[in-house]
């Protein structure tokens, strides 16, 4: 139900044995839910739920919400019934906490006919991947997607990256551009998953829609300049297998440790966590730490199961989103399709 607390997971990590490097360090994670964090995305009535919710940390206490496809309220009423489901939508978050911080949310068009923040073209709509910030630029990837005939109705068959060149003003006011990337001849979706500046580049992981959605790990440059050029990807091959389009990769620096957080499975999905002593790995098996109560309803799919460590509140933030095979339902009940937010607790066993 909505805001319990019984839904506790535990478990331990210990890591697969690294070459050269000893085995990953033992941790065990421990979580719950919190749902004086969830009222953060109830704080606008038109904004009426959403997927997807990657977050990037802007500096200086501000925190960017990027979302899939979004419930607009069209009329008074506020209610999903009178609403329009636009791709995308955003979010700025003032305040590290989510339970204490004040946010506000922006997509595109007039009241009675939103659109999403970041347009439609030539039949093709975008679903946020992740991003990060570099100096004073703000790097954004895309998961571009089209209509597809069988399973859910949607194919993901591309990525796109683009440029904020003005991240502190407010988001109707972005210069933003689109940058060239080549599209990945291997089905690999660059940057559907996380994407990190380290050690002099930009690092972005990217699920295989071809089958299996095994994550491969690409990275570009930075220069001193903030100018990546995105049109000479370097592959470095498969991160780790039984990922998720969407998932975060992070490193926590109190135990100096690469810890990588999705959904298990699809439908009844666990929440699960994996971890490494490089960003490049190799990565320990999957262990499951928290058991959506979503997930024990009929008909309820939960996925994109997403790490924040820019957030407070926690040793680790994470959220997952739901939603309904059944339409109609996912309309009438508000109770799914706003991101749950869960704490996490991590101690060495």
């Amino acid at each position: 139900m909505p805001g319990s607390r019984n839904h506790v997971g535990a478990v331990s990590l210990l890591g697969a044995l690294l070459a050269g490097c000893g085995e990953a360090p033992a941790i065990e994670a421990t979580a719950t839910a919190w749902p004086e964090a969830d009222a953060l995305f109830h704080a606008d009535p038109r904004w009426l739920g959403a997927d997807d919710a990657y977050s990037v940390d802007l500096g200086g206490g501000r925190v960017l919400w990027l979302f899939g496809d979004s419930f607009i309220a069209t009329s008074e009423a506020n209610v999903r019934s009178e609403s329009r489901l636009v791709r995308n939508s955003i979010a700025i978050q003032n305040g590290y906490d989510p339970s204490e911080a004040s946010i506000a949310f922006f997509w595109n068009g007039p009241k009675d006919e939103p659109t999403s923040f970041f347009p439609e073209k030539d039949g093709i709509w975008y679903w946020p991947g992740d991003g990060e910030r570099v100096g004073d630029k703000l790097f954004l990837f895309m998961m571009a997607v089209r209509s597809a005939s069988g399973g859910l109705g949607f194919e993901v068959f591309d990525a796109d990256v683009f440029v904020v060149e003005n991240p502190d003003d407010a988001p109707p006011t972005w210069i933003m551009k689109e940058l060239e990337m080549p599209s990945n001849d291997d089905g690999v979706i660059v940057g559907s998953a996380s994407v990190l500046a380290h050690d002099g580049h930009l690092y972005a992981f990217g699920a295989d829609e071809s089958g299996g959605h095994d994550i491969h790990l690409t990275r570009f440059p930075l220069p001193a300049s903030g100018d990546i050029d995105f049109t000479k990807p370097e592959p470095l091959g498969l991160a780790f297998e039984d990922g998720q389009t969407e998932l975060t990769v992070h490193h926590d620096r109190a135990r100096d440790l690469w810890i990588g957080v999705q959904t298990e499975g699809f439908g009844a999905s666990d929440l699960a966590l994996r971890t490494a002593n490089d960003l490049r790995g190799p990565y320990s098996d999957l262990e499951t730490f928290y058991h959506p109560p979503e997930s024990d309803r009929e008909d309820t799919i939960v996925y994109a199961g997403k790490g924040h460590p820019e957030l407070e509140g926690a040793d680790l933030v994470v959220t997952y989103a739901s939603n309904s095979l059944d339409f109609a339902t996912l309309v009438a009940d508000t109770s799914l399709y706003f991101p749950r937010f869960v704490r996490v607790t991590l101690r060495a066993p």
